[in-house]
């Protein structure tokens, strides 16, 4: 199409010269005018095409066999330098319908056995209740009533039973997973929060943010045992695996305490970011994340050292961190939108952005580290991805303003 155009405009031309009253010397001129174009076509004959730039589509992580990439995927997120941005962020997964408790799409056998037995206990902060979610069917199996503002979960380590914070009755509900019934009510809290327990069931601890302390239950029999005094403010509370331990956040103050367990007094407390709230203990007990919401950044203490080892920025208010079952991957819930900021603990940089249908805040995973289960207070659900490919396995209807849940094997 080039050269053709060129020479269909050089023909006329030099036509038209020659029949001009110039004579001769027209002819010479149109002579050369021709020259000159024949030259122009040939230099951008020998001039290369441009090409098209190559196109890179990342896949993070890879898709399981035999399955496509649903729409809740996990790439390599902008935050990262060491890792590109992905050309398309693919939108959130549609939302689920209110009252419909279904899987949203097809899933795999494989992928589904893994919920096979297991049991969720969903705290509903404004039904003042706790909702019990089958996740195999995802359905909704039962709900036990339990105090005023209920806000945080915890279960034994035998998995028998589960232990829920009222923060405007000033006090404990304890649930008897084998009857799935209120079993007891412990008072001598005041406006519990956190709650954590001991690695080898011997105590509950519950933070009180207005007297600045950490309550110790027996949980035989519900007797406070001890009161730790921390500091006003205090939030959640996570305990070592050894049990030596306990790591709180304090909102207020931007900080982490360190407690002594044995001698139940501060070992130290570190400035972490504004709003520290969220935290979670590594399975080696080596690291805890802390998720300073205001400041929108994750702390990584190191616990040897009980310093700020490092500081990973992340997208705005992180609420709630899990660690995978082997360690190798830390989730972090966003209050601000659906998403899960995926963190490689090996590098302590973020990896990838999981994206759910509605933002969540409580995170937990089931016991062999397959599945992670998001709560969702703005939309009444509870909603699972494959922790592995992301894909969206479910989601189901649960009380209203659900925040904290656990995970159990029945």
């Amino acid at each position: 199409m080039f050269d053709r155009a060129w020479w269909l405009l050089g023909i006329p031309l030099v036509l038209a010269v020659a029949c001009s009253p110039g004579g001769a010397g027209g002819l010479a001129d149109s002579s050369m005018l021709a020259a000159a174009a024949l030259s122009r076509v040939e230099a951008q004959a020998t001039e290369p095409a441009p090409q098209p730039s190559p196109t890179i589509e990342y896949v993070f992580p890879p898709p399981a066999p035999n399955q496509t990439p649903g729409p809740s995927v996990v790439a390599p997120s902008p935050l990262d330098e060491r890792t590109p941005p992905p050309p398309i962020q693919l939108a959130p997964s549609p939302a689920q319908p209110a009252g419909e408790s279904r899987l949203v799409q097809e899933v795999s056998p494989t992928i589904a056995s893994s919920a096979e037995g297991l049991l969720a206990y969903v705290v509903n902060r404004d039904s003042n209740n706790v909702t019990i979610v089958d996740l195999a069917s995802n359905q909704v199996q039962g709900t036990i009533a339990v105090g005023r503002r209920p806000q945080e979960v915890a279960a034994a380590p035998d998995g028998s039973r589960v232990f829920v914070t009222n923060q405007a009755d000033n006090s404990v509900t304890v649930i008897d997973v084998s009857t799935n019934q209120a079993l007891a009510t412990w008072q001598g809290v005041e406006g519990p929060l956190g709650i954590a327990v001991a690695p080898n069931g011997s105590a509950v601890y519950v933070t009180s943010p207005s007297r600045g302390e950490v309550v110790v239950f027996n949980p035989a029999d519900g007797s406070p045992a001890g009161r730790i005094s921390v500091a006003r403010g205090v939030a959640l509370i996570g305990v070592s695996r050894d049990g030596q331990r306990a790591y709180v956040t304090n909102p207020e103050a931007g900080t982490l305490a360190v407690l002594d367990l044995a001698s139940r007094g501060v070992a130290a407390t570190l400035p972490t970011g504004a709003g520290a709230e969220g935290l979670a203990v590594s399975p080696d007990g080596r690291w805890v994340y802390v998720a300073n919401r205001s400041a929108n950044t994750i702390s990584v203490v190191d616990t040897a050292s009980n310093t700020v080892a490092n500081t990973i920025v992340t997208p705005p208010q992180p609420s709630r961190v899990v660690f995978s079952t082997d360690g190798t991957m830390a989730y972090v819930s966003h209050a601000e939108d659906g998403r899960i900021t995926v963190i490689d603990t090996s590098r302590q940089a973020i990896a990838g952005t999981l994206f759910l249908s509605n933002p969540a805040l409580g995170l937990a995973l089931s016991p062999d580290g397959s599945r992670l289960y998001a709560a969702q207070g703005a939309a009444n659900a509870v909603q699972a991805v494959d922790a592995a490919t992301s894909f969206e396995l479910g989601t189901v209807q649960v009380g209203s303003a659900p925040d904290a849940l656990v995970v159990l094997k029945r």
